[in-house]
């Protein structure tokens, strides 16, 4: 997909939204009229006994009625157009670099002890999850984020991924419309709790309650009507009013215990209810999707069980209203017959809930993977290699967090050893190993990745790129450097592929020790189960290859142009021979000429 076709689909929404309010607008005048017309139609027809005139004031209060209904819909589906809105204008922030201010960065996800979170811009302000992030509940979040941190062992699950994103991105405006139903719950919305409750079904004699209040509901219906139309005595309904409203203030401790969780969820309890019917007839057939799906169909189909529960969670919020308590309890113990109904939902159907919140949990998560697909021009599937050595293959390859028209591809041809890169300052040595880790973590989330082509075999990704201090801890940016080093060798030793991004290799010491350092850490990370990528100033580091370590040079280069510099960002083979300090800090003022 490109820009045009959301700016397309904004301006189709918009013009919908237009026609929305016009009709709101008909109908609010339909109803400021009619309303009044009917009162006075029915009063002026009881006064004079016109037949007529009642008969038109029942008519106009049916047509008052439909057009309430229909005032409600439509409400409904302006809200609706209102996600719409919201979502198209997400995905055109992606083409405009105003993500990067979207509130939902994943920042808690990060961890300390996971250098990458950090490094490879995995969370955060600018980050891979602030770009992809579709998700609107917690559970969604949350594996999102395991998704972006997952270890590349489950190939299974990746290419599984890999087939149900590609699904959703031949279907653009299904995607639009599931996200849109999303975003109308409440941010960070988390049913787990809600729905563990549902999957164990509610103690005590619930059938000798139910038969309680079927008795005496009817019982009261019948005298009731015996009163009205038979002339009966009223001291019987009267008897029973007051006595099932007894029972009912006796059992509503527990009533109100039990029915707590459904107090406050109707209008979530139909917006996932929603949610399923569009994935039920959402034309996604693949095997893939199937079995992302299978829980909404069995044991119990999720679209049936959640508009009965539906129903109910609407029931059981209408007792908020007094009035409606003290008359619905009294003529038919509805607190009775709620608690009833839901337990017997609960041992239908409530050990399926789980499953069906997950379902729309992973959906979420397949949604941001797409987002790649939807907006990147330059975008594929990677292909994972097999064989025990590791190998990494890009053309073209692009980081996700900069614009394409900002962006310049570049390409790789790795395999077991070491690459020394080397190049003057801010020409792109930095971005290009970035480039690298991050597409391997998207691709072993099962995402596309950004570039033309891109091949891997499952590797750990180990980086030391951003580092900083700890003051509290007494801890360097040396120290801290030698730390993660540390942790890249004792990995190592377990025999396991690994992809290690070391940028300014010690750069934290004098001269004279990082040298000798980083020629003694090159030497224990160039292994025949990991790719090794260094970035240095240090150009003695390029010689290594001489003394029989298999170490490759690369560079980046740049140029002048009177008093600018520019760069290409392009890799070339070999090491550099230019330096570009000097030049800056005369170009800052700190030297002269």
């Amino acid at each position: 997909m490109n820009k045009l076709f959301y700016e397309n689909v904004r301006e189709n929404t918009l013009a919908l939204e237009r026609s929305q309010n016009r009709q709101r607008t008909r109908y609010i005048l339909a109803r400021t009229l009619v309303f009044p017309a009917m009162l006075a139609a029915v009063i002026h027809g009881y006064d004079v006994s016109s037949p007529a005139e009642l008969m038109l004031g029942g008519f106009l209060l049916l047509l008052f009625v439909v057009l309430v209904a229909r005032h409600r819909k439509l409400e409904r589906l302006r809200l609706l157009t209102k996600a719409y809105l919201a979502v198209t204008a997400g995905y055109l922030e992606r083409f405009s670099g105003a993500w990067k201010h979207l509130p939902e960065d994943g920042a808690g996800y990060a961890k300390e002890k996971r250098p990458p979170d950090r490094d490879l811009h995995i969370f955060g302000t600018a980050s891979l999850y602030q770009y992809l992030c579709a998700a609107r509940t917690q559970a969604g979040r949350e594996r999102l984020a395991a998704a972006l941190t997952a270890t590349p062992r489950d190939l299974d699950r990746t290419r599984r991924r890999q087939a149900a994103v590609a699904e959703l991105l031949a279907h653009p405006l299904l995607c639009i419309e599931l996200e849109a139903r999303g975003a109308r719950l409440p941010d960070g919305h988390d049913t787990r709790e809600l729905a563990k409750e549902l999957a164990h079904p509610l103690k005590g004699s619930l059938k000798l309650i139910s038969c309680i209040g079927i008795v005496f509901a009817n019982a009261f219906v019948l005298s009731f009507l015996w009163a009205a139309f038979f002339h009966g005595a009223w001291t019987i309904p009267i008897v029973l009013f007051m006595f099932n409203l007894t029972v009912a203030m006796a059992f509503y401790p527990r009533t109100q215990r039990e029915l707590a969780p459904l107090g406050h969820m109707a209008r979530e309890l139909r917006l996932y209810g929603r949610i399923f019917r569009t994935l039920e007839r959402a034309p996604l057939r693949g095997e893939a999707f199937g079995e992302v799906l299978a829980p909404l169909f069995a044991p119990v189909r999720a679209t049936q069980a959640q508009s009965r529960l539906t129903t109910l969670a609407e029931c059981v919020a209408m007792r908020r209203n007094v009035l409606f308590f003290f008359l619905a309890n009294g003529a038919l113990l509805w607190d009775l017959h709620c608690m009833a109904y839901f337990s017997h939902w609960r041992i239908q159907a409530g050990a399926a809930a789980a499953g069906w919140l997950k379902v729309w949990a992973e959906v979420e998560v397949l949604l941001s993977l797409a987002r790649i697909g939807h907006t990147r021009a330059v975008h594929t599937f990677p292909t994972f290699l097999e064989g025990d050595a590791p190998q990494l293959a890009a053309e073209g390859a692009m980081p996700l967090v900069i614009s394409e028209e900002a962006a310049t591809p570049n390409d790789a041809h790795l395999s077991a050893g070491t690459l020394v890169i080397t190049g003057s300052n801010m020409s792109g040595k930095t971005t290009y190993m970035r480039t690298l880790g991050s597409n391997a973590v998207l691709a072993y989330a099962g995402a596309p990745v950004c570039a033309q082509s891109f091949a891997l075999t499952p590797m750990a990704v180990y980086t030391s790129i951003q580092i900083s201090d700890d003051l509290a801890g007494g801890i360097s940016t040396f120290y801290a450097e030698l730390l993660r080093i540390k942790k890249m060798m004792t990995y190592s030793k377990r025999g396991r592929p690994m992809l290690i991004l070391i940028d300014e290799i010690f750069r934290g010491t004098n001269s004279a020790d990082r040298i000798v350092g980083a020629r003694a850490a090159i030497r224990r990370l160039t292994l025949p189960h990991a790719i090794t990528i260094v970035t240095t100033h240090d150009f003695e580091l390029c010689d290594l290859g001489r003394e029989g370590v298999p170490v490759e040079n690369a560079h980046f280069e740049e140029h002048y142009e009177g008093d600018k510099i520019l760069f290409d960002f392009k890799i070339r083979a070999g090491r550099c021979r230019t330096t570009n300090a000097q030049y800056l800090l005369r170009m800052a003022g700190i030297m002269g000429d």
